[in-house]
């Protein structure tokens, strides 16, 4: 039996050895980038769900777990400073159109003071990039690739 199994297990691995290895030969399409996250918010951080973004409108989800009040600014694409305050334990939306680049946010609690929650550690960074576009060659590529896979 043990015979057996060996010349079974010989047997598949031939099979595996001798299989064509197919090569990329292209880079596949790009990954659209979202448009969408969360934010939390504790004593003393805020940890975006996502570091990269699409640049334009963004709908960010902030949610205060921790146990003081706090918000979440954050500097638009106009340049406008756009914010919203959360209680203890609650949530909030905030939607901003961004324009590519490095964009803050924090809480601006106590802003200039000693006691600044920003000042505290409330602070991170989210990078919103330009959305990738499938040009027409990356499309033709595609093509001729589900083609050559048919032959």
């Amino acid at each position: 039996m043990a015979a057996g199994l060996l010349g079974l297990a010989l047997a598949a691995a031939g099979t595996a050895v001798t299989a064509p290895r197919i090569h990329r030969t292209t880079l596949p399409p790009p990954v659209a980038l979202p448009t969408q996250l969360s934010v939390d918010e504790t004593e003393w951080s805020v940890r975006p769900s996502k570091r990269v973004v699409a640049a334009g409108e963004v709908r960010m989800q902030i949610y205060n777990r921790g146990m003081d009040d706090h918000d979440l600014v954050i500097v638009d694409a106009s340049g406008t400073r756009r914010g919203v305050e959360l209680g203890p334990r609650s949530s909030g939306e905030l939607v901003v159109t961004l324009a590519p680049g490095r964009h803050k946010i924090w809480c601006s609690l106590f802003e200039g003071t000693t006691l600044s929650h920003e000042q505290l550690g409330m602070v991170s960074y989210i990078d919103a990039r330009p959305q990738p576009v499938v040009t027409a060659a990356t499309s033709l590529e595609r093509r001729h690739r589900a083609a050559a896979r048919r032959r």
